[in-house]
């Protein structure tokens, strides 16, 4: 059994290192800041901002914002915000009181591929 843990060792050590030195290869761009925000009631806003946990591609990330029936609700693509790689924000027009649904995809600059969505009212 000795002899075992001894050949062992080094092995889940070595491993143990390689987890610690690349936490970021585990990593994905996860929302940090929404706004507006997830399930919130206010006047109708100007823009969808998401700010990711870090960096994202620009050609492969996006937010759209539709109503409850799915049907389009934006007239612009999204955009980077500049000097910000974690932002990307959406111009949109005037919106009626109702509930909308933004969703967003995005790959972090790793790759890494994740989308969501969340809901918001306009009063």
């Amino acid at each position: 059994m000795n002899l075992l843990n001894t050949a062992f060792r080094p092995v889940v050590l070595i491993f143990g290192l390689a987890l610690a030195l690349v936490p970021s290869a585990f990593a994905h761009a996860h929302p940090k800041t929404m706004k507006p925000a997830p399930d919130s009631t206010g006047p109708a806003p100007s823009k969808i901002s998401i700010t990711f946990s870090e960096a994202v591609e620009p050609k492969f990330s996006s937010i759209k914002l539709t109503d409850l029936d799915g049907k389009s609700a934006d007239s612009e693509p999204s955009a980077p915000v500049p000097g910000d790689p974690a932002t990307i924000t959406l111009a949109v027009p005037s919106l009626p009181a109702g509930t909308y649904v933004v969703h967003w995809v995005n790959v972090s600059v790793d790759g890494h591929h994740l989308q969501g969505s969340y809901k918001f009212t306009v009063r």
